[in-house]
């Protein structure tokens, strides 16, 4: 009996055995598949990729041309400030000087009034004296 038990449990795992062999042949084949699967995927996704990677680098290159455009902006806008700064005080001193030409002319035309008027009175005072003798 102990024969028959030994005989028997020898078959059943022969039997496990070799269900074991045949499902690691299997699960061989089926990692084999999956690895060809694997690499058809990785080689339709490697342009995608290298696309992506083109782009991102296409987009680096214009956000930096976008930071130096702004920078040049930046540039031309505080020039634009400094020249309107100095625009202004050319402005003021133009202003000013125009004021104080303005009043030495006036200053002038009045003394040369006063002049004429002095000397008017006097070559008519002196006209009316010589013509009195």
């Amino acid at each position: 009996m102990v024969n028959v038990l030994f005989a028997v449990a020898s078959l059943v795992g022969l039997i496990i055995i070799a269900a074991i062999i045949i499902s690691l042949m299997e699960f061989r084949k089926e990692a084999r598949v999956l690895n060809e699967s694997l690499l058809r995927i990785e080689s339709s996704l490697s342009p995608a990729i290298k696309s992506f990677t083109e782009a991102t680098e296409e987009i680096k290159e214009f956000m930096q041309e976008a930071n130096r455009i702004t920078h040049d902006i930046k540039a031309v806008t505080g020039a634009g400030r400094d020249l309107a700064e100095e625009i202004e005080k050319v402005t003021r001193l133009i202003s000013s000087t125009t004021l104080r030409t303005r009043a030495s002319v006036e200053g002038l035309k009045a003394g040369f009034l006063v002049a004429a008027k002095v000397l008017k009175a006097k070559f008519l005072k002196k006209e009316a004296s010589e013509n009195e003798l």
